[in-house]
């Protein structure tokens, strides 16, 4: 089986490393940036559990390298701006595993390890040749320096190049997105350990959300979230400090310490340009093209709302059950139609579930919505439930 990757990230190196050397599979690896593009990456994030086990079960040594070069993440807090606690949430009372804490940097190098070499580097997709009859596929990518290569007899296509696929939209046209009405803001904050930050931990002022969890090396990254109108672009005056400061200023009480830190962290951050913006959104499902010869796996398939930290999170899940399923298929001489319809049987109902439990979770963050007991249900009894299907693996 003759397989091209285009998008060695998340899913994509996962994929590429759990079918790297497997006997009956050529693997084929195209990425737009360079190896260290993501070196400098300025960005963490966490993983959920449900991630870490699927790797456990499909890819052990990935699972061992991505602890490695993370810190674990293990409960879920949020309160008020001025300290009023509001829920605490222990992993380990919703999951049999932790999560981890993670620069995006660190992500794309541990996913990548053991392939790179083997991935062709600054290849920008030019066309997807389809031919009429549902036989093999073959692309055309280039280089910057105008060089094209045409790669033929693809069985199968994985399209594992995020929520702007060029793949995908070109040849399923673009997806439809639908959004959530909330603008978020993100930045690495550099403390040398002196802030009381350790895991991750929510703080309110009103629908106004400040998120933080400490990463290695000094670093802080931080969050926050501002409800916008649904489908508006988030106007130029609400990305400057003065904003942010009305945002998440109590109108009575002080503000904790940690939070006044992390808030002067992102004024600052917004004064010299460095604070990186976008809209809470998601795209409309799509797990494989109609000749059934192309996968979408993770962002390029199914990209979701973040509130749950589960983009990344179901990119590797996606990447770890499709290796095992390839396992699976060269066993029993499935074709790639087969495998592909197969593969979204199996995932389609947990990814449905999650992307609405992603959606429902961000009522807190949405101006005609929030209330604080509504940000306590999320301690609750029926809301832990849910965690606990959300964190099992896939």
């Amino acid at each position: 089986m003759r397989i091209a990757i285009v998008g060695v990230g998340v899913a994509g190196g996962v994929i590429a490393t759990g079918l790297a050397g497997l006997p009956g599979v050529q693997v084929l690896g195209f990425e737009r940036v360079g190896p260290e593009d993501h070196a400098v990456a300025g960005n963490g994030l966490n993983v959920g559990p449900n991630a870490l086990l699927a790797l456990d079960r499909a890819l052990p040594s990935l699972a061992a390298r991505l602890r490695e070069a993370s810190l674990p993440w293990r409960q879920w807090r949020a309160a008020t701006v001025t300290g009023e606690p509001l829920y605490e949430v222990a992993l380990p009372s919703v999951a049999a595993s932790d999560g981890l804490r993670i620069r995006w940097a660190e992500l794309y190098r541990a996913c990548r390890e053991g392939v790179s070499a083997s991935v062709r580097y600054q290849a920008t997709l030019a066309s997807v040749e389809r031919p009429s009859d549902g036989g093999p596929l073959a692309l055309t990518v280039v280089r910057p320096d105008g060089e094209r290569l045409r790669v033929g007899d693809i069985d199968l296509l994985v399209a594992a190049d995020g929520r702007y696929s060029a793949v995908r939209e070109t040849l399923c046209g673009a997806p439809s997105i639908t959004h959530l009405g909330v603008a978020n803001f993100r930045v690495l904050l550099r403390d040398d350990g002196a802030w009381p930050i350790d895991d991750l931990e929510q703080w309110f002022n009103g629908p106004h959300r400040l998120l933080a969890f400490r990463l290695r090396d000094g670093l802080v990254y931080l969050s926050g979230n501002l409800p916008i109108g649904v489908g508006q672009a988030i106007p130029e005056e609400q990305r400057g400090a003065d904003w942010l400061e009305r945002c998440f200023t109590p109108l009575a009480g002080a503000m904790t310490p940690v939070a006044r830190e992390l808030l002067a962290g992102a004024c600052r951050a917004a004064r010299a340009g460095e604070l990186h913006w976008s809209r809470l959104q998601e795209i409309d499902v799509r797990w494989r093209d109609d000749g059934g010869r192309v996968l979408y796996p993770g962002d390029a398939g199914h990209a979701m709302v973040p509130t749950l930290g589960q983009g990344a999170t179901t990119a590797i899940e996606d990447g770890a059950v499709f290796v095992e399923m390839v396992r699976q298929a060269l066993a029993q001489g499935w074709d790639a139609p087969t495998l592909l319809a197969r593969f979204e049987a199996r995932r389609r109902d947990r990814i449905d579930f999650i992307r609405a439990f992603s959606w429902e979770a961000s009522d807190v963050i949405l101006a005609d919505r929030f209330s604080l007991d509504g940000v306590r249900a999320k301690g609750a009894p029926p809301y832990c439930e849910k965690l606990r299907r959300l964190y099992e693996p896939g």
